[in-house]
């Protein structure tokens, strides 16, 4: 039997924007809504998403000019919170994130589970089909990561696998394709030599990664973070010398 590893190819595709950051962001007053108050679309998710749990409370707030409602209850002793548009789309779940022994060891909250493509929300749906082109068989999927409900598609094209991931809004987060080993830049053969030795068999993964890049300033000192469109930072520092960090010429 032949063992397959695979090597996994990240593509970073960052989106350049300028902001001015100065003083602190005022987060928006929560506000506890009644059920009765609620849209019924909005109380058919939360009741769907609590299975049969008691809802503790409901809040209401602004977000990026949208209401938001959030819930939250409890689950054999867990806090669980989602929030959901008014128009019933479920837009972020999230418990304590905890396991046995108190770590929270990759930020993951649920299991992936495949969803028929009616559960998917039309905004990420749209993104999904657009990328797979109106010919492909998708196959859909649902998990939470880092409290933010994530819906992928899988779908062949010309014999080649293919991935996308999207939030409910329609947020691309990354594409994903089988490429083969040959077809890899030469530095991902001659790296792939390198680790696994020439000649071996392994499944090389191309993806193409969304990050937006923020440039501005904080107390007169440059600053620049890469953020994901669900929100996670993951790099940021000041920048106070005015070289070019990534290692690119470009002027």
């Amino acid at each position: 039997m032949t063992t397959w590893t695979k090597a996994v190819l990240c593509t970073v595709g960052a989106v350049g924007l300028t902001a001015l950051l100065a003083g602190a962001v005022m987060n928006p007053t929560d506000e506890r809504v009644a059920w009765e108050d609620l849209p019924q679309a909005v109380r058919d998710t939360i009741l769907r998403e609590a299975n049969g749990a008691t809802v503790r409370e409901i809040e209401k707030e602004m977000r990026g000019g949208q209401v938001v409602y959030e819930a939250e209850w409890l689950v054999n002793g867990r806090e669980v919170e989602i929030a959901v548009a008014a128009d019933g789309t479920l837009l972020a779940g999230d418990d304590d994130g905890d396991d046995d022994d108190g770590d929270d060891d990759d930020g993951d909250d649920g299991d992936e589970a495949e969803v028929p493509e009616d559960q998917v929300p039309e905004a990420a749906r749209a993104v999904l089909r657009k990328q797979a082109g109106n010919g492909a068989v998708l196959h859909y999927s649902r998990e939470v990561e880092r409290g933010v409900v994530i819906y992928e598609a899988e779908w062949q094209a010309n014999g080649v696998s293919h991935e996308a991931a999207v939030t409910a809004e329609g947020a691309l987060l990354e594409v994903e394709q089988i490429i083969p080993a040959a077809g890899a830049p030469a530095g991902v053969r001659s790296a792939i030599d390198g680790q696994f030795g020439a000649g071996a068999a392994v499944v090389v993964e191309k993806k193409m990664i969304v990050l937006y890049e923020i440039e501005g300033k904080i107390n007169g000192r440059n600053r620049e973070i890469l953020v994901t469109p669900t929100g996670r930072v993951i790099s940021g520092g000041d920048d106070d010398d005015g070289d070019d960090d990534d290692g690119d010429d470009d002027d």
